[in-house]
């Protein structure tokens, strides 16, 4: 017996255990393309929070990012992979840096450009300007940079505190920065300062 379009029907006399079988086997192909379905909208991990007691700042990184320090304590750079034994500025083209610079700040605002953008190899420089009502004081910046490897781009803010500064940047690689920056913007926005 054929059905309109041509393909065999199984008669309605056909066996219990065709037609069980069947229906099994329905819904497990239903089943999958269910999971299939929400495992593809599910967004990506939640960030990991660190918190550094010596830099009294915290950060959220991407889950299975390393964490590396400098041997004087005032830098932290978190990386997707460790390459080496501590933050390296021209080992990365992707990362998270927090940097302390500590002592009184400068008054002006462009000796205060000048550190932003003298901390790490920025070659590029396309903003730096200080965000309204913030307080501290806050300049967010954004430019290019490069490492041994190849480019990147980066964002990032300088907070003016009266007894330091707290230098943030997030960088991806340049062929990267269009669907990375939304992710930079949310890191950098998200660390916190301890006191």
């Amino acid at each position: 017996m054929r059905s309109r379009a041509g393909r065999p029907t199984p008669p309605s006399s056909a066996p219990a255990t065709f037609r069980s079988t069947v229906a099994v086997w329905t819904r497990a192909v239903a089943a999958l393309a269910v999971s299939l379905l929400v495992g593809c909208t599910r967004g990506p991990a939640p960030p990991v929070r660190y918190e550094d007691p010596l830099l009294k700042v915290a950060v959220e990184h991407p889950q299975g990012w390393d964490v590396l320090r400098s041997g004087d304590g005032r830098w932290l750079q978190v990386v997707p992979r460790r390459e080496g034994p501590g933050p390296d500025a021209l080992r990365y083209t992707e990362f998270l840096s927090v940097r302390v610079v500590p002592g009184r700040p400068p008054g002006h605002e462009d000796a205060l450009r000048q550190e932003a953008f003298s901390l790490l190899p920025f070659h590029g420089v396309a903003k730096f300007q200080r965000e309204e009502g913030s307080n501290p004081p806050r300049y967010r910046f954004e430019g290019t940079g490069s490492a041994l490897v190849g480019q990147w781009a980066a964002v990032g803010v300088l907070v003016v505190e009266t007894d330091r500064l707290v230098h943030v940047v997030c960088a991806k690689p340049l062929d990267r920065w269009r669907e990375g920056q939304r992710e930079c913007d949310r890191l950098v926005d998200r660390v916190e300062l301890l006191r």
